[in-house]
């Protein structure tokens, strides 16, 4: 699955961050959302903020609780309609302009149109040679600029490895939709009567034990999985539709294979791609040297952290 398509699909359900992803999630805990809330608070009333690749809007919405009246706008590549999926927030999110397909390399804005320009685990996602010169080309005078990036050496990168292993599990080693799909066709039929007579019976029950298998499989690796629950979430789907097999025709079984199929890839190319735009310190100081290259000052490299946990580096800078 190509890396847009699964942001896409993420950002279509009811969350409004990127962390703690379940039903109606809410916004970042106090570990990143204390910087922010001391950045917007220090913003001058009314300053004009650009989120770039906002998601759902998780920062935006900081910006407008934490800000005095300030006029935020949320710019993404994904299809971001946090309006149709974000439960939380409502009032909040009303009050942000949000331009969906819309890459921080190319932004449709004009020069100088933002007092302050920022993004929280995004920017680092696009190409950033092309969209550090638009950050800078659309930060008005005076105005500041703060970036949170995923830290290549931090704990969530390394967890994120992890959890790409538990994907590649399931993907690649225990298949769990491909044995359901096969567990359900000889069961139904035997069921149904579409099929009958003892080498039918010895298949049906050859099948259910490989299924049965699989999903031992995913239970156990759950005990010391990175990403435990996206691998409850599968098995649970699972035991749910065979026990609602008779219910439904084929074509709605392998659609609703194919979707749990499609949420894992998502899933996996999602956590590929975080790894891949995580940088190092040394990347960091050299992103810190391409801003002054554009004219910005009081370049300020400093951490986000989760107690002693390294989060991610922060960058920050201002337009004389």
């Amino acid at each position: 699955m190509e890396t847009r398509a699964a942001w896409d699909r993420f950002w279509s359900y009811d969350r409004q961050s990127s962390f703690g992803t379940g039903v109606g999630a809410g916004n970042y805990g106090e570990a990143i959302a204390a910087g922010w809330r001391l950045f917007f608070a220090a913003l001058p009333p009314g300053s004009r903020v650009l989120d770039l690749c906002t998601g759902n809007g998780a920062i935006a919405v900081i910006a407008v609780e934490a800000g005095h009246k300030l006029r935020v706008t949320g710019a993404d590549l994904a299809a971001v309609r946090p309006a149709a999926f974000v439960s939380a927030n409502k009032r909040l999110l009303k009050q942000v302009r949000f331009l969906a397909n819309t890459p921080a390399e190319q932004l449709p804005l004009e020069d100088g149109s933002f007092d302050a320009v920022l993004s929280q685990y995004g920017i680092e996602y696009s190409d950033m040679d092309q969209s550090l010169a638009e950050a800078v080309r659309v930060l008005a005078p005076g105005g500041r600029l703060r970036f949170a990036l995923h830290a290549a050496e931090g704990s969530v990168a390394a967890d994120t490895r992890r959890a790409i292993a538990d994907a590649d599990f399931v993907l690649d080693d225990c298949d769990p939709f491909g044995r359901a799909s096969e567990c359900f066709q000889a069961v139904l039929g035997v069921e149904l009567g579409g099929a009958s007579g003892p080498l039918a019976q010895t298949v049906a029950q050859a099948r259910y034990a490989a299924f049965r298998d699989a999903l031992k499989g995913l239970a156990d690796r759950t005990a010391t999985a990175a990403d435990a629950a996206m691998l409850v979430s599968v098995h649970g789907s699972l035991t749910d539709l065979f026990e609602q097999r008779r219910s439904l025709d084929k074509a709605a079984v392998d659609a609703r294979l194919a979707e749990l199929r499609a949420e894992v890839e998502a899933h996996r190319e999602r956590e590929r791609a975080l790894l891949a735009a995580a940088l190092s310190g040394e990347q960091v100081a050299a992103l810190a040297d391409r801003l002054a290259s554009l004219g910005l000052v009081e370049n300020r490299i400093s951490e986000q952290r989760n107690g002693a946990s390294l989060i991610g580096h922060i960058l920050e800078a201002t337009k004389p």
